[in-house]
């Protein structure tokens, strides 16, 4: 099973561990882009759901935070899937615009994965394209559209690249003026 963060988190650790970061996260991404993000506390850690926070803690999630699925150690189990429903999918995407089962992730190497749809799911666009019947190997930075769900492919050093920018812009931002 892959294992979700929030990409907030995941910032506030490349902030804590600095050059550490790469080697704790060595491996390739799918990240669900931007939402309010309600994870319950399961046994798993692979469920992210579109429902909106509770009230009380609206004001602690950051705007336009994005759910990142790790894509660790999954090479040796085998293809692994991403879709609507709990049952059958090792990556959980709580969306009604999703098909209950959506995606075959199937890694080629710990950096390589291999994308292909569902027969009878929902059409996916990989890079604005549609995604071939036989599917596709995913390049850095690639992006899939699942009805209104947007993920985005990273190998390990454009997912480091990610996170060193968007950790530099908070350092910016809450950096005493002079």
């Amino acid at each position: 099973m892959a294992r979700a963060l929030l990409l907030s988190l995941l910032v506030r650790q490349h902030l804590a561990l600095k050059e550490k970061f790469r080697a704790k996260y060595p491996h390739p991404w799918l990240v669900w882009e931007a939402g309010a993000w309600n994870v319950p506390e399961t046994v798993d850690g692979n469920v992210g759901a579109t429902r909106l926070p509770l009230t009380d803690l609206k004001d602690c999630l950051p705007a336009g935070d994005a759910m990142c699925f790790e894509l660790v150690g999954l090479a040796e189990r085998g293809p692994i899937r991403l879709g609507r429903a709990s049952q059958n999918n090792a990556l959980v995407v709580n969306d009604a615009t999703v098909s209950r089962e959506q995606l075959i992730l199937t890694p080629q190497s710990e950096a390589t994965w291999h994308v292909a749809r569902v027969a009878d799911a929902r059409p996916v666009k990989l890079d604005g394209q549609e995604l071939p019947d036989a599917g596709v190997v995913l390049t850095p930075g690639a992006k899939l559209e699942v009805g209104d769900v947007r993920l985005t492919f990273h190998d390990a050093a454009g997912f480091d690249e990610r996170i060193s920018r968007i950790a530099a812009q908070v350092l910016a931002q809450t950096a005493p003026p002079r």
